[in-house]
């Protein structure tokens, strides 16, 4: 899993890097008066893509933004619950974004549906990212849950 999300997130970095150099190319050409349409909708697509390829690996370095105040105040056995009450809730949330976007997926792909806007492209690559980024994040925090979980047995074990 530790390659898989490492080989996402490289991939998230490159589509974050293209979207900033169309996005620089963009400012330029408008600003010697050449327009086109094409470079913004590009740029939100490989953005998107890339906030939901990373997510797994954002996870697994602590990226994610967590709320640690409640969990320092409690000790014991509340405290270990309340740390992994969130991760269990935050798993099922993106286990049901990575249904829902699976869902998405394949029927866009099936009716051949296109986004709104001039250049108009599939959307069912869009989809597959919150598809893909959201599962692998549902697996990795039932990763992190057994592992908390394993923590919490051999604390118990040693007392």
């Amino acid at each position: 899993m530790a390659r898989v999300n490492l080989i996402l997130a490289v991939l998230a970095a490159i589509l974050l890097v293209a979207a900033t150099l169309i996005i620089t190319w963009m400012v330029f050409k408008r600003g010697i008066g050449l327009q086109s349409s094409w470079e913004l909708e590009t740029a939100i697509e490989l953005m998107i893509g890339a906030t939901f390829l990373a997510s797994p690996y954002t996870l697994v370095t602590g990226g994610h933004v967590k709320m640690d105040l409640l969990d320092s105040l409690l000790s014991g056995t509340s405290g270990r619950w309340m740390t992994l009450l969130p991760k269990v809730l935050a798993c099922a949330v993106c286990f049901y974004l990575g249904c829902a976007g699976l869902e998405l997926t394949i029927h866009a792909y099936a009716t051949h549906e296109r986004a709104l806007g001039v250049w108009q492209p599939l959307v069912w690559p869009k989809y597959s990212t919150v598809a893909v980024g959201m599962l692998l994040t549902a697996f990795q925090y039932v990763l992190e849950i057994l592992r908390a979980l394993g923590t919490r047995r051999r604390e118990m074990k040693n007392v």
